[in-house]
Formats: structure tokens, sequence, C-alpha cells
């Protein structure tokens, strides 16, 4: 993914599930996501993170 691609709020998929974005840093290239399976913040790369439609955001898995 791209830095403008993202948005607060928007769930999207990390390691195999889905995580929140927390914060954006465009020029760092990174994004600090709410981790709801591990329950941390992490900051990550923005390319690690990718979008997925089948984020349940409702039930935070995958339907």
């Amino acid at each position: 993914m791209q830095a403008n691609e993202l948005k607060r709020g928007e769930w999207v998929e990390y390691n195999n599930h889905p995580v929140e974005v927390v914060a954006i840093d465009a020029q760092k290239q990174q994004a600090t996501v709410w981790d709801e399976q591990a329950s941390t913040h992490q900051t990550l790369s923005i390319s690690e993170l990718n979008a997925d439609p089948q984020c349940h955001c409702d039930s935070h898995q995958y339907y």
C-alpha cells in the first residue's frame, strides 16, 4: 500500500489478520496500528499492510 491509500480508522490486513490504522506518517512511510489480536499498538512500514475487502470491521474477523 501507499500512504495516500490509508485513512485513520480504516481496517487493513497485517500478518494475516485485521488491524486498525491509528496514525499515518507519510514522510517515514509508516503507520501506527492497533492490533486487536495482540492488544498492542505497533508502528509498521506501510508496505507491510494490505487492503483487504474481506476485512469485516464489525467483528474484527474475516467473513
